[in-house]
């Protein structure tokens, strides 16, 4: 007891000063950017989702999506290395528990020694060959006074936290990759089926304008130009289908399947309903996101470590027990006079390597001060992503209603003119017109609602949508 006193009272006198040129912590971004988005939900005008809990790729509506989506986070070589890594951290977070729990060593010898004539010990020990036996246990524990153990092993398990967020990242990330495929491909499809429809319709118009210049009743350029539209039809159609294949092999790939079964895949559709931004937001709405979650994690896991850092600077002790056997003679090392033992405290002192510590804590402070500026970073940009996805969707909002306007008013035209035919005051061409017309309007009709989904993606995106594994 009274040597384990004196090992106290040395301890608790040698402590290594700290450094004081230490640089002052960097603050951590509070993400509280509710009034924003209110102003932005309120620009909108299309709220009304309860809160973010709601959205989710299940909220298009489409169950084919969902099956892709589904498929692709099966296998996807992405995610099997994610999952690794949690592993590890896991591993990691296990074996820092174990370094605050008693250590254990066994050890076990047999060592033949020659030992001089003309050595230390005389005949008849000197100029015999004697073998050595022994076997121990020993037992060891860290009083870990100045909270370095617990402090790694609160590293190791936020380490762990930020692999699992990183992991969810992953998985949305693909998720969100895949939804924006699904409907990239669709757009491409209903584009090129609207092109075939308005190919059709030029054929038709330039076929009237071929028959009224041989009757002499139209002058060429009509023709010329009409011809000129149809090659441009060709030319769309043609860069159109390539689009066609080029989404499909995209989405397939992202599923995990070859292009040899790209044909397997459902036919996309833009039916799925569009996002509905919520009237409120939680204030720490941003912290949910996978990657800015797992970014918060590795600040407090380097936060932690800074801490272990300080507490090298401060004297520990080890409490140590041997228990063992030890013999010359093999036959006697099971009996009772064979065994041996030893008890005492280990003083760590960190009086000569000051240097050293005091490099690896500011190594330590420094990668503290780079894991806040990039916690700080992603929360400004989690803030400017958001912001972008509401004021597209706003904007395509706005855009819709306009185009839809324009778009009745070209079906209000086709009707006429198939009326003013059938009364004999029009031609068909002007009906073929109005309906290529109409077609064009309804393109750029689809084209604003795909991109609305789109945006609708990159908003579930954004906002950190849940994805189960």
């Amino acid at each position: 007891m009274a040597r384990l006193l004196i090992a106290i009272v040395l301890t608790l006198s040698a402590c290594a000063r700290l450094p004081t040129d230490l640089p002052p912590r960097p603050a951590l971004r509070d993400p509280a950017t509710a009034t924003t988005l209110a102003h932005l939900a309120g620009e909108s005008g299309r709220t009304g989702a309860a809160s973010v809990a709601g959205y989710g790729w299940a909220s298009f509506g489409l169950p084919d999506l969902n099956r892709l989506i589904a498929s692709a986070l099966k296998d996807r070589p992405d995610l099997a290395a994610a999952r690794a890594r949690l592993a590890l951290a896991d591993q990691a977070e296990s074996l820092a528990r174990l370094q605050t729990q008693v250590s254990y060593s066994s050890d076990a010898g047999l060592v033949g020694e020659h030992f001089s004539r003309n050595g230390l010990f005389p005949p008849p020990m000197g100029g015999s060959t004697l073998t050595q036996a022994d076997l121990s246990q020993g037992f060891g524990y860290n009083l870990d006074w100045w909270d370095k153990n617990r402090a790694l092993v609160r590293a190791a398990a936020h380490a762990a936290e930020a692999a699992r967020a990183e992991a969810a990242a992953v998985r949305l990330t693909l998720a969100a990759a895949v939804a924006d495929a699904y409907f990239a491909w669709g757009h491409v499809q209903e584009s090129l089926a609207n092109s075939r429809e308005l190919r059709a319709r030029h054929h038709g118009e330039q076929e009237l304008l071929k028959a009224r210049f041989d009757l002499g009743l139209d002058p060429a350029p009509p023709r010329i130009e009409s011809q000129k539209i149809l090659e441009l039809d060709e030319d769309t159609i043609r860069a159109l289908e390539y689009l066609d294949r080029s989404g499909r092999y995209r989405l397939s790939a992202l599923i995990g399947s070859d292009p040899d079964h790209a044909g397997d895949l459902p036919a996309p559709r833009l039916d799925g309903q569009l996002a509905l931004l919520p009237a409120t937001l939680p204030l720490d709405w941003l912290g949910q996101r996978p990657d800015v979650a797992a970014l918060r994690a590795r600040v407090e896991a380097a936060s932690d470590l800074a801490q272990a850092a300080r507490a090298d600077f401060y004297p520990n002790i080890d409490l140590r027990l041997v228990v063992g056997l030890e013999t010359l003679d093999l036959s006697r090392l099971l009996q009772a006079g064979s065994l041996s033992s030893s008890i005492g405290p280990a003083v760590h002192l960190p009086l000569f390597n000051v240097s050293t510590l005091t490099v690896r804590l500011k190594q330590r402070e420094t990668e503290y001060a780079a894991a806040v500026a990039a916690y700080n970073r992603a929360v400004l940009d989690a803030a400017r992503e958001v912001a972008d996805a509401y004021a597209l969707l706003g904007n395509l909002a706005q855009r819709a209603q306009a185009q839809a306007r324009a778009t009745g008013e070209a079906r209000n035209a086709l009707t006429l003119a198939r009326q003013r035919h059938e009364l004999g005051l029009a031609t068909p061409l002007d009906a073929l017109v109005a309906e290529a017309a109409l077609l064009q309007r309804q393109d750029s009709e689809a084209e604003i609602h795909a991109t609305r989904l789109r945006a609708s993606v990159s908003l579930f995106k954004a906002l950190g949508a849940p994805i189960k594994e």
